[in-house]
């Protein structure tokens, strides 16, 4: 919170305070008592002056009251006193400063502080404003006896206009006094202030510089000796600081290179549910938003369960941990929900871990046993009827018994085969290292491939041709793997084409590496199966009951291809046609750079 008031002004008002208490005090006591002194002379001048004239009205002889007002005018004539004498029921008789025949009009006395004293005491005195004359008068009076007159108090007042000028003269004295003495204290703090802001000045600019993150900064001098533990308390707390923000920044560091090395996408949840941070997989997997802070599970992966998961998992005391499998274009992940112990900050920690390859694993397992399992029964359930079929016939043996083993060893070759297959798969798949790739000639290769297929074409015409570029004669592969390679694709190929068939082997240049492809005028591919052909036992639906084969020769090549550093796709129909289809693939030109 911000003061709204200055160092200076605080400090500016605090002294002035200060000073005037310390000057009112004293000076309230002096006037107080010089008043009190004036008062005391000046009663003890006005009873001295009450002697002199009791003495000299008392030496006369008065016939009336007219005499005795002559008198008393001639007694004052020459001062500023006022005489009056009052009989003793308080009617005043004569007044110095009253003409004797408006004396009827004086109010009477007796109520007096000073007549009653004098009545009481003899003598006595008081300070009033006089509303004959309208001024302040010290009223002196004292009982005496006046032939003829009796028992009269004789009454002075005298001006205290002396006593009141003094006072005055001495008031404006202090209030200047004051006046100076606040211009120069103001003034005075006001530089002591500003050198003191100036000497504090560095432990405020570090202060700032804190602030702002720089901590290498500490103050090497202090204002006084005072200021010394703030000083060096100042620089302990930067030390403090900057020991502990490189331990922090250590410690994130290390956590976010360990959090960014992970490949399972991390996500944390504040108390609310939404998310708060997230590692660098996170970012890479699920990039169809431009920022996730603040989003819910919801809004960025769509699926109510793994909303409704978090919440319960954020909001119970008891529910520490909770999984469950979200799908996400097309790839599976394994969620697992885990809640900290601390709270105050995060609510709950999602770790996504991508399960898709292992879900397709399984499927391909399963496929994989299904179709083997389907693949091998039709050869064993054919060759076990026919071999059961000779034992017990010795006749049909002897008339039919050759077609039926020629029937029996087809079924034993297409197992073999199958077989064959699966081996040679799994052998590419457990043993990649074992490839060694180097320049090969690509002629030699395709036409050894082509001989070992000319016993698949029987009684179909084929045209078989090869057109490769002389800058694409030589490639960086292995002879007898990308011999597996085109035979399968041959063999694919002379499955498919008409009678009138025909394949060619196409070749074209593209940055530093060779596009290969065996193209025929078969009946294509759809478009919706291009990609899944090069699954195990994967055989277009089309064609799977009226050709015979494993569906596991694509799928050998791409494991080849990949193992050699290239890349296998389909083009179907072939451009400019409505038919047909191109099974290409990519390798390194031999004189590329590795």
């Amino acid at each position: 919170m911000k003061n709204r008031y200055s160092l200076k002004i605080k400090l500016i008002i605090s002294f002035w305070v200060a000073l005037i208490i310390a000057l009112a005090i004293p000076s309230y006591y002096f006037m107080n008592t010089v008043e009190k002194e004036i008062k005391k002379e000046t009663i003890i001048s006005a009873r001295d002056r009450m002697s002199i004239l009791v003495w000299a009205l008392s030496g006369r002889e008065y016939h009336d009251l007219s005499q005795l007002d002559r008198v008393i005018r001639e007694v004052t004539q020459s001062g500023q006193d006022r005489i009056t004498v009052i009989d003793s029921q308080g009617v005043v008789l004569v007044d110095s400063m009253v003409d004797f025949d408006d004396m009827g009009s004086v109010e009477n006395h007796a109520s007096r502080q000073e007549f009653r004293a004098s009545m009481r005491e003899g003598s006595g005195y008081s300070v009033r404003l006089s509303s004959t004359v309208d001024r302040y008068l010290i009223y002196y009076a004292r009982k005496i006896e006046l032939d003829p007159f009796g028992t009269v108090v004789l009454r002075l007042a005298t001006p205290s206009a002396t006593m009141d000028s003094f006072f005055e003269r001495v008031s404006t004295g202090l209030w200047q006094m004051m006046l100076l003495s606040l211009l120069f204290t103001g003034l005075l703090v006001f530089i002591l202030v500003r050198r003191l802001t100036l000497k504090l000045q560095p432990m405020i600019s570090l202060a700032q510089s804190i602030g702002k993150g720089h901590y290498e900064k500490r103050i090497t001098s202090s204002p006084g000796r005072e200021f010394d533990p703030l000083m060096e308390a100042i620089n302990e707390m930067a030390q403090s600081i900057e020991n502990n923000i490189e331990i922090v920044s250590s410690q994130k560091t290390e956590l976010e290179t360990i959090l960014n090395g992970v490949k399972d996408s991390l996500v944390a949840l504040d108390n609310t549910g939404r998310i708060m941070s997230f590692n660098q997989a996170f970012k890479d997997n699920f990039n169809h938003f431009s920022h996730f802070f603040g989003k819910r599970p919801l809004e960025v992966f769509h699926d109510s369960r793994l909303q409704e998961y978090s919440e319960e998992v954020i909001s119970s005391d008891i529910i520490r941990n909770k999984s469950l499998e979200v799908m996400f274009k097309d790839r599976c992940y394994d969620v697992n929900i885990v809640s900290p112990e601390d709270r105050r900050r995060i609510g709950a920690v999602l770790v996504f871990h991508d399960i898709t390859n292992i879900k397709r694993l399984e499927s391909i397992r399963k496929d994989f046993v299904a179709n083997a399992s389907h693949e091998l029964r039709t050869p064993l359930t054919s060759i076990k009827g026919y071999t059961e079929t000779l034992i017990d016939n010795k006749e049909l043996m002897a008339t039919k018994g050759r077609d039926f083993l020629e029937v029996i060893i087809k079924n034993t070759n297409n197992m073999i085969r199958l077989l064959d297959d699966i081996l040679q798969l799994s052998k590419i798949e457990s043993e990649p290292e074992k490839i060694v790739v180097s320049d090969t000639p690509l002629h030699p290769v395709v036409e050894k491939a082509w001989y070992n297929c000319s016993h698949y074409i029987q009684d179909k015409k084929v045209n078989f041709s090869m057109e490769l570029e002389d800058i694409c004669l030589t490639v960086k592969g292995e002879s007898e793997y990308l011999g597996h390679v085109f035979q399968n694709l041959f063999e694919n190929s002379i499955k498919f084409v008409p009678d009138e068939g025909e394949i060619r082997v196409l070749c074209r240049l593209h940055d530093k590496m060779v596009h290969i492809g065996v193209q025929d005028n078969g009946p294509g591919i759809p478009r919706d199966e291009q990609k899944r052909v090069f699954e195990r036992f994967y055989r277009v639906k089309k064609f799977k009951n009226q050709v015979k084969g494993t569906g596991l020769g694509l799928a050998i090549c791409r494991n080849i291809l990949m193992n050699l550093g290239g890349e296998i796709w389909v083009e179907s129909p072939v451009k400019g046609t409505n038919s047909g289809c191109i099974i290409w693939f990519s390798l390194r030109r031999a004189d590329a750079d590795v």
